[in-house]
């Protein structure tokens, strides 16, 4: 722990150069508080026995903290004995969860002594709490054998173990030293790569509510005949998903939640290609990640030539769709050496783009707003096809 002990300021943003980052509290009769709204920002985190906020239990997400002091609770808190660790807030989307609910773990390599269980408060209160099977998998696969609790209502803890946010969202998605450390000492050291060489990483199947590209199906048919294999990560254990991973020389997809799994295991020889599914700046974490734990630098393809938004949000998000222009994105990877000439792909017509986000629409019950977008490039690497 000696290294660890250290004089840091509070207040800013996580930073992949350690300070609060890569600290660590050790408190006695710390109160851990639920939120009890689910928003995105919350009341909730831990505060110490006289009522202040400990810092290093907020979550941040780029320059903004999503955990803000809570007021101490008014009745008399639930008591756990023994020595806990906080680890912040559980996720159950995927990639939030791998950037957000696992960023204090690191810290179990450098206790003198392991806690008797690891302690979650849930994102979205009042949802039913309990670890899910791809979770578990994940604690597994880090080694981690220890019981792991959702705390549900305000609870004292005898001895709570607080580290920093070693991982995240923004500039922290290069994750501090020790956390990169401890993620390639210890997750999925004994998987070895098995699959194919090149995998198109799919959203398709995933039923249309996480968001999406129109006719994504054109990108996996044209990609295939060139010789990659259409992986549905979902359908596939986390070991499974790992082992193609370690064994893809090229590996191309939307943005999405794959990319931070692939960032973990990741290699320098293996070259990466992100496909943009909307007009945002997420995938700016997904390349951060890539680059720092995997050493690779991804190529991304901005072919945006819409967004379908769902008419109740005012810009793109999770949930729109980005219509793609096609030709653009065929010229795109082909100049970059990662798929087959232009001339070889499916291309969609407009009017096939209409009648899918129609039909979706219809399905869904849920009204989009088209919103044209100016401009097609290459985000790494020269600009192609800009207009």
């Amino acid at each position: 722990m000696s290294a660890l002990t250290q004089t840091y300021e509070t207040g800013l943003p996580p930073s992949p150069e350690g300070g609060w980052s890569s600290a660590v509290e050790i408190l006695d009769n710390a109160i851990v508080m639920p939120p009890e709204v689910s928003d995105l920002v919350q009341e909730c985190g831990v505060l110490k026995s006289n009522g202040s906020f400990v810092d290093l239990s907020a979550t941040w997400r780029g320059r903004r903290a999503l955990m803000v002091a809570p007021q101490p609770p008014e009745a008399a808190p639930e008591v756990l004995e023994g020595s806990h660790l906080f680890a912040g807030q559980i996720w159950s989307h995927f990639g939030h969860f791998m950037v957000e609910s696992l960023a204090r773990l690191w810290a179990l390599d450098h206790l003198d002594q392991m806690p008797e269980s690891i302690i979650f408060i849930p994102k979205r209160p009042g949802r039913a709490q309990e670890i899910k099977a791809y979770q578990r998998a994940f604690f597994q696969l880090l080694g981690i054998d220890l019981p792991i609790t959702i705390i549900e209502t305000p609870t004292q803890v005898e001895q709570l173990i607080v580290p920093g946010q070693g991982f995240g969202l923004g500039a922290i998605a290069t994750g501090t030293d020790l956390f990169r450390d401890y993620f390639a000492n210890n997750f999925a050291t004994d998987i070895a790569a098995d699959g194919p060489e090149r995998l198109y990483l799919s959203r398709s199947a995933l039923g249309g509510m996480e968001g999406s590209a129109l006719h994504e199906q054109a990108i996996e048919r044209s990609l295939e005949r060139d010789g990659y294999t259409t992986l549905h990560p979902q359908e596939l254990t986390i070991g499974e998903q790992v082992a193609h991973y370690r064994a893809a020389t090229q590996v191309i997809g939307l943005d999405g939640s794959a990319f931070h799994l692939f960032g973990f295991v990741g290699k320098p020889k293996q070259r990466a290609g992100i496909i943009l599914r909307r007009n945002s700046k997420v995938f700016q974490s997904i390349r951060t990640q890539l680059r720092a734990f995997a050493g690779i630098d991804p190529v991304v393809f901005d072919a945006i030539a819409a967004d379908w938004v769902p008419e109740h949000k005012s810009r793109p998000g999770r949930y729109s769709f980005g219509e793609i222009d096609f030709p653009i994105l065929a010229k795109m990877i082909h100049d970059v050496g990662l798929g087959p000439d232009p001339g070889e792909w499916d291309i969609p017509r407009f009017r096939d783009m209409k009648s899918a986000m129609r039909s979706f629409s219809d399905d869904k019950g849920i009204a989009f707003n088209r919103i044209k977008k100016e401009g097609r490039r290459i985000i790494s690497g020269a600009a192609v096809g800009r207009r």
